[in-house]
């Protein structure tokens, strides 16, 4: 008679040969610049100031997600050549990344992630006390940074704002992302590519409401992934970065994403920041790329729009090779522009 292994044992042993790994990693990584955490609403959150800190001028990270790390941008090519250049901090949100702590469920919302933004913007300031801060939101971050300068008094505390590839409307963006996947999918199908797989995915579309609910925003994803809506260049993907063995491995943004939507509490598909986001009025650069598939271009004019800082001090820019990370597939031009408005606006 074959013993049975246990399914509990297996997934114990592998988290705990996961967190041996990614102690050793983490000791060896933040030796460059400041480690410390940020305790907030039940959320203790790791933040890493690196860079050119004698520049005076920081700029705070905030990621995607909801439940991703910043840890991938950290190490990234991009970021690091502008660290040459100025100080960053990137920081794990609230039940993100490698954040600790036990955070009420009633705390993830949009006006909490805020909060915790709030904070790190404080903390960085009294700190370091910068001659210029910039926010950037890359994601899921676009929606927090958005929300977060909505309120005039925090515009005051931030030179500039950057949202890049941003969530700051999912009401409309989440229809836009099933769409764009039915029409690469006929794409496909039309090129003799997997035609049945593709065939069943439309009729599985078609037959759902436009929705990231736990159900199906695996499935989705993978989709977006299969038809290049994640990295127009599949091989431009850092996915390496964030496999089993890094500092915070893939599968821990899943298991964020399922204790973040649980029992629904947390509502995101129905974010659209677009009359806030009129109050606006600091120095604001959007940044898209064409081809992406989890939040389509079409929302790159759609924040422009929506920002209330005067012209003259707003700008927009499509990268017309990339999906949707262009600081991975078009590194040396998204490095060019964030300079450009950090200079500009220092």
């Amino acid at each position: 008679m074959k013993n049975k292994i246990n399914k509990n044992v297996i997934i114990t042993l592998i988290l705990l040969f996961s967190f041996i790994q990614c102690a050793s990693l983490l000791d060896d990584k933040y030796q460059e610049g400041d480690f410390f955490y940020l305790e907030n609403k039940g959320a203790v959150m790791p933040v890493w100031v690196k860079g050119n800190q004698s520049s005076g001028v920081y700029v705070i990270f905030l990621h995607g997600g909801p439940g991703n790390s910043s840890d991938t941008y950290s190490t990234a090519h991009a970021y690091n050549e502008l660290g040459k250049k100025y100080a960053f901090v990137f920081w794990d949100q609230r039940a993100s990344g490698a954040s600790q702590g036990n955070p009420d469920l009633n705390t993830f919302t949009l006006a909490q992630f805020a909060d915790d933004t709030k904070k790190i913007v404080n903390l960085i300031r009294h700190m370091y006390k910068p001659n210029a801060l910039f926010l950037v939101g890359k994601s899921w971050g676009g929606a927090i940074g958005s929300y977060y300068l909505s309120d005039p008094q925090n515009q005051q505390l931030v030179n500039g704002w950057i949202e890049i590839d941003g969530a700051h409307n999912l009401k409309d963006g989440i229809p836009l992302s099933w769409e764009w996947a039915k029409d690469n999918a006929r794409k496909r199908i039309a090129a003799g590519d997997e035609v049945e797989f593709w065939q069943e995915e439309i009729a599985w579309y078609n037959s759902k409401p436009a929705n990231i609910d736990t159900d199906y925003f695996m499935r989705h994803g993978s989709n977006l992934n299969k038809l290049n809506g994640i990295y127009k260049n599949p091989a431009l993907d850092p996915g390496d970065t964030v496999g089993l063995f890094a500092p915070v491995p893939f599968f821990f943004y899943q298991l964020n994403a399922y204790y973040l939507n649980n029992d629904n509490q947390f509502d995101i598909k129905n974010i659209k920041l677009n009359s806030l986001m009129a109050n606006i009025q600091i120095p604001s650069m959007v940044l898209w790329g064409r081809h992406d598939g989890t939040l389509p271009v079409e929302l790159a004019q759609d924040a422009y729009d929506a920002l209330g800082t005067p012209v003259a001090d707003k700008s927009l820019y499509i990268f017309e090779n990339s999906a949707h990370c262009p600081s991975f597939e078009e590194t040396s031009l998204f490095i060019l522009k964030m300079q450009e408005f950090i200079e500009l606006y220092r």
